[in-house]
């Protein structure tokens, strides 16, 4: 019951208090919100394992958003919410980048744009020697020093107990002078110490010294040094001591494009070279020239063997095609007048760019006089690319003009229907004599419920298969009709022939 009162009360307090809502003014809300303007000036400081962030104060903002990302572009997480205009950033690792960007919020709470964008790297003590190269050649380097911000002085030695060392003004770059006979690796030690008097461990850094190049040995295979021109042979260049990732080349005596060789890994040089044409008839000498990675030129290396190149046979010219049965082409080409022939050899493709291929060798000619040749067992009416090669006795080779020649594409040779079998009520099976042209495509049987079968009747089936002569043909109403059928033979050329036509009325 006391409930029921409460709620009956409630009730009457509600409808009071809405029905005073009726006298309210109603006054349209249009608040107006000035955007704040985004920090400038944002830099960063960095130390060992800290990245100090600091910027400008940016009018009308009540605190500032700091944003960080580890990557350029992507979009960053909110790393921290001050009101101060700096902020120490110690969840960072030595040599990482960080993106930082800063936004302004009012007092309402609502956040302004962000700053552009800065990248930070924490970093530790360190030193590298000429921006961290392998290899120098020269004893002159640039060392790049490393240190948190309240490093004062630094001492460098080529000795790792710094013997004669003094503390000088720490400054991020300095020349530096590596001693010591001879080339190798040279190690550079540094240390460094803050302003209060802490010192740093020893670090160091190493870089190879290589003051000078030699080239040891040249040589040139197969042997003997003697090629016909467009051979392949192979370099190879040896030097002194560890010299990987240098520059190798070989000057051919009167040609003046250098043959460059490529480094094996191991500190020597070789590659594959196919000399050109326009040395043949020639005996020429070599020049080695090798520069090392630090830049060292060695001298010209001057080879004890020369390389003699003799002239090729001249090529013949194809006449054309003498005869073309549906089995074999005849080709005809002029004599060649080559003083060292030795025989012609005769190469056939199915395809255009006939080279001297082993598996397109057709046939060896050992008589210069012999200009004809039948290259019979053929298909039926197909195209082929023919070139003869004219070989001398230092089997150096030239190839004649390309020919394209077909072989006679005659009408394919019909087949025999047999006389019908296994007649019922709805089917029939054909069978009949097997083709046996080169250049045969498939059988064709057409059905038909007239005399006179042809192309246009109805198709019953295509067999691709020269050794399959039957067909059962199923699905017949051999009580209403009589069937009349034909097997047509088609060859690649789409030429085609009919056989004798069968009937079901026997």
């Amino acid at each position: 019951m006391k409930r029921m009162v409460a709620l009956t009360v409630a009730l009457m307090v509600l409808g009071l208090w809405l029905g005073c809502l009726d006298d309210i003014e109603e006054v349209p809300l249009d608040l107006e919100t000035e955007g704040v303007p985004a920090p400038y000036g944002l830099t960063a400081r960095i130390d060992d394992g800290l990245i100090i962030l600091t910027w400008r104060e940016a009018a009308g903002a009540s605190t500032y958003h700091l944003y960080r990302g580890l990557s350029e572009g992507e979009r960053p997480d909110r790393l921290a919410e001050t009101t101060d205009t700096f902020y120490v950033d110690s969840d960072v690792r030595n040599g990482r980048a960080y993106y930082y960007s800063v936004s302004s919020a009012a007092a309402d709470g609502i956040e302004g744009d962000r700053s552009e964008e800065i990248v930070a790297v924490p970093t530790a003590y360190s030193v590298i020697i000429n921006d961290g190269e392998e290899c120098t050649g020269s004893r002159l380097v640039i060392l790049q020093l490393s240190a948190p911000v309240t490093t004062v002085l630094v001492m460098v030695s080529n000795d790792p107990g710094f013997a004669g060392g003094v503390w000088e003004t720490y400054r991020f770059n300095r020349t530096w002078n590596l001693t010591g006979g001879g080339d190798g690796i040279r190690n550079v030690y540094v240390r460094f110490r803050d302003e209060n008097g802490s010192e740093s461990p020893v670090l160091n850094d190493a870089i190879r010294l290589d003051t000078y190049a030699k080239i040891t040995g040249l040589s040139l295979s197969p042997q003997p040094h003697r090629y016909s021109p467009r051979a392949t042979v192979h370099f190879a260049m040896n030097v002194e001591g560890d010299e990987s990732s240098g520059e190798a080349w070989v000057i051919l005596e009167g040609y003046t494009e250098p043959i460059r060789l490529a480094d094996d890994g191991n500190g020597a040089y070789e590659s594959d070279f196919t000399f050109p044409g326009e040395v043949r008839g020639r005996d020429l000498a070599l020049v080695g020239m090798f520069r090392d990675r630090a830049g060292n030129q060695a001298p010209d290396f001057e080879s004890d063997f020369t390389v003699t190149f003799t002239d090729p046979p001249l090529p013949v010219q194809l006449i054309g095609v003498q005869d073309s049965t549906i089995a074999s082409i005849t080709i005809r080409w002029v004599a060649s007048t080559d003083e060292h022939f030795a025989y012609y050899a005769i190469y056939r493709d199915t395809e255009s760019g006939v080279d001297e291929d082993p598996a397109l060798l057709v046939q060896n000619l050992y008589s210069f006089g012999q200009t004809a040749y039948p290259d019979g067992g053929l298909i039926e009416g197909k195209t082929y690319y023919y070139k003869v090669y004219v070989v001398n006795d230092l089997d150096e080779s030239a190839g004649s003009d390309e020919l394209a020649a077909q072989t006679h594409d005659a009408y394919p040779a019909p087949v025999t229907l047999d006389e019908l079998s296994s007649l019922g009520n709805d089917r029939v099976t054909l069978t009949w004599s097997a083709n046996g042209n080169t250049d045969f495509r498939e059988y064709r049987i057409y059905r038909s419920t007239a005399p006179g079968v042809t192309v246009q009747s109805t198709l019953v089936a295509t067999i691709t298969e020269r050794e399959v002569t039957y067909y059962d043909n199923m699905g017949l109403d051999m009580g209403s009709f009589t069937y009349y059928y034909r097997v047509y033979v088609y060859d690649k050329g789409d030429k085609y022939s009919r056989s004798n036509e069968v009937t079901t009325d026997q």
